[in-house]
C-alpha cells in the first residue's frame, strides 16, 4: 500500500512538472525524462533520437559551424498523439572545438542546438546530448572506467573532466553539450549517421 501511495504521488508530481512548465530533477540533480502531455507544447526533459546529417570531425570542422540531425523516432504524447514526427529536424551549431596535437590530451568538441522544425514550422529549442552512438559502432558502456569513456570518440564528458575543461578556458565561453573526438593527433571523427540521444532543456510550445 505504502508503495502504491508513492508511485501515485511520484506521478502526480510528473504531471504537475508537466502542466505548470516545471522542470523535473531527478535526485541526482539531472533533468528528468518525461513524456510531452499533448501535441501543443514539448516539455523540458522530452528525449529524441536523432541520426546525424554531417560528419564531425576535430580537423575538419571549425567553431561556428553549423549541423544537422533528423528525428528517427516520433515522440508520442501521452494523449496519443504524434508531438515530434519521425523526419523532424534538429539544428545546431559547433560552439568550441578543440583540436589537440599532443598525445594522451584530448580533442573536444562541443555541440549547441538552436532550433526544430516540426511539420514545416521553426521553433526555438535548447537541449542536451546525453549518449552518442557513432555509426557502425556500439554504444560505449556505463560501466566502461571514466578514463577510457572520456578518451573514446563520442564519449560525452561531465562530471570533473567537463569542469577542468571549463576552468581551463579551453573551448572559450559557450553552450552546449561537450563531447570527445579521441585522443590527440588523430583524426577524431563522429560520422553522419551516427546517433544522438537529445533531450530538451526548456519547454517548445507547439503552434
Amino acid at each position: 500500500m505504502r508503495r502504491s501511495t508513492t508511485l501515485l504521488v511520484a506521478s502526480a508530481m510528473t504531471t504537475a512538472c508537466a502542466t505548470s512548465g516545471t522542470k523535473a530533477v531527478t535526485a541526482g540533480g539531472e533533468l528528468a525524462p518525461v513524456s510531452p502531455p499533448n501535441g501543443s507544447w514539448i516539455p523540458a526533459g522530452t528525449s529524441m533520437q536523432v541520426k546525424l546529417n554531417q560528419s564531425l570531425g576535430a580537423e575538419s570542422s571549425r567553431k561556428g559551424d553549423s549541423f544537422t540531425a533528423t528525428v528517427i523516432n516520433p515522440v508520442i504524447a501521452q494523449d496519443g498523439f504524434i508531438a515530434v514526427p519521425q523526419g523532424s529536424l534538429l539544428r545546431g551549431r559547433i560552439s568550441g572545438i578543440r583540436n589537440s596535437s599532443v598525445p594522451g590530451e584530448k580533442s573536444v568538441i562541443r555541440l549547441a542546438f538552436e532550433d526544430l522544425q516540426i511539420r514545416g514550422k521553426t521553433y526555438p529549442v535548447t537541449a542536451s546530448i546525453s549518449n552518442v552512438v557513432p555509426v557502425d559502432k556500439q554504444a560505449i558502456p556505463a560501466t566502461t572506467a571514466s578514463t577510457a569513456r572520456n578518451a573514446a570518440v563520442g564519449a560525452v564528458i561531465s562530471g570533473g573532466e567537463l569542469s577542468k575543461i571549463i576552468m581551463g578556458g579551453i573551448l572559450g565561453a559557450g553552450t552546449g553539450t561537450v563531447i570527445s573526438l579521441g585522443a590527440g593527433g588523430t583524426e577524431g571523427v563522429i560520422p553522419a549517421g551516427s546517433t544522438f540521444t537529445v533531450r530538451t532543456n526548456d519547454q517548445v510550445v507547439v503552434r
